[in-house]
């Protein structure tokens, strides 16, 4: 039986009547709590300009994590590529690199968030071949001592990155999955990807994981390999335990709902009308299925909320179907810091050890 990796997972989200700054240093010291309750790994993520999250600058935060802890695997989930000057992440990712004794995962994401574009000026429907062009220049800086590269974005002669990372022949690369393209482009690359549940039933996973063998089965992977790989799909996942199912759902609700309001807020643009016209579909469906979103409906399929049995049932389904490791969104919607040190204890006490 494959033992599941545990992380824990940070947005920074800025829920009303809370300080930016207490946000911030909250999640820190529950990036602490987290090495020391026993967690394999720490993972941020990458939003802009909204209360969705102010986790601005994955490399900030994950250097500032490296020098709180000792042991634990620091993950991006992800940077957002478009949004980045190449030479300029490779660097940073790097110096974090090395900053960590080599402890840095890096997932990376074409993003899908309409206010982010916006506020960046990058037009939405170039996410694809910024992230391309983005992901070979890192990748030869990491990797070449010098190096000359002529695309549609970026162009450089002869240019040098360093320092290099640690790890050789560079941190471990990751790619945040939405869409089936997305999977199939991930698997070719042969990276192992990255989801999230975040509203409708868990096993959407299934189509997921098929998805991404089927496309390592046709691209030549041995069955070795493609296990190898399973066992690094990440899977992040809001989880909120406490002693019983009641009152982990009493608990946790407000902070859900605020957190769902959020999302419909960010990935769905204001006028769909004003986007272009290749992204409307998407929005227009997208919007349409987070209309049917109720808190009944999260409850019965998608939360993992709970006593200490009813949340390892759901992370017990979770490696039923493969995924190896959670990424576990234990602060969400502005939750109170005593309430999430409780509820990290009781998974890190109750529910990791049934896995290991």
């Amino acid at each position: 039986m494959t033992r599941l990796r545990f992380g824990t997972f940070f947005f920074f989200q800025a829920a009303p009547g809370q300080r930016h700054e207490d946000i911030i240093r909250n999640e820190l010291t529950q990036v602490e709590w987290s090495e020391e309750l026993g967690f394999d790994e720490v993972w941020f993520t990458e939003h802009h300009f909204i209360d969705y999250g102010l986790s601005v600058d994955p490399a900030t935060l994950a250097s500032a994590a490296a020098a709180r802890t000792r042991r634990v695997r620091i993950g991006l989930a992800a940077a957002i590529l478009p949004f980045h000057h190449p030479l300029r992440l490779a660097e940073q990712m790097a110096l974090v690199d090395i900053i960590s004794d080599g402890r840095l995962d890096v997932g990376v994401g074409r993003g899908n968030r309409p206010a982010e574009f916006a506020g960046y000026r990058v037009p939405q429907q170039e996410s694809r071949e910024r992230f391309d062009e983005t992901v070979d220049v890192i990748q030869r800086g990491w990797t070449e001592e010098r190096f000359s590269y002529h695309g549609r974005f970026f162009s450089f002669d002869d240019v040098r990155v360093i320092p290099k990372p640690v790890q050789r022949p560079h941190p471990p690369l990751y790619q945040v999955c939405v869409t089936k393209d997305g999977i199939e482009n991930t698997a070719l690359r042969g990276w192992p990807m990255l989801n999230s549940v975040l509203f409708g039933p868990v096993d959407q996973l299934l189509a997921n994981r098929d998805t991404y063998v089927n496309t390592l089965d046709k691209a030549g992977r041995t069955p070795d390999e493609i296990a190898a790989l399973l066992a690094r799909w990440g899977v992040s996942r809001q989880i909120y335990v406490a002693d019983t199912d009641a009152k982990a759902l009493e608990e946790a609700k407000a902070a859900e709902l605020w957190y769902q309001d959020s999302f419909r807020r960010f990935v769905i643009p204001e006028r769909i009308e004003d986007a272009h016209p290749t992204l409307q579909p998407a929005f227009r469906a997208m919007a349409e299925r987070l209309g049917t979103v109720t808190w009944d409906g999260l409850v019965a399929e998608t939360l993992a909320f709970g006593s200490p049995d009813t949340v390892a049932r759901h992370i017990e389904y979770m490696r039923s179907i493969g995924v190896g490791q959670i990424l576990c969104w234990m602060n969400f919607g502005g939750l109170a810091q005593d309430k999430i040190r409780r509820s990290m204890e009781l998974f890190a006490r109750e529910v990791m050890p049934r896995f290991r």
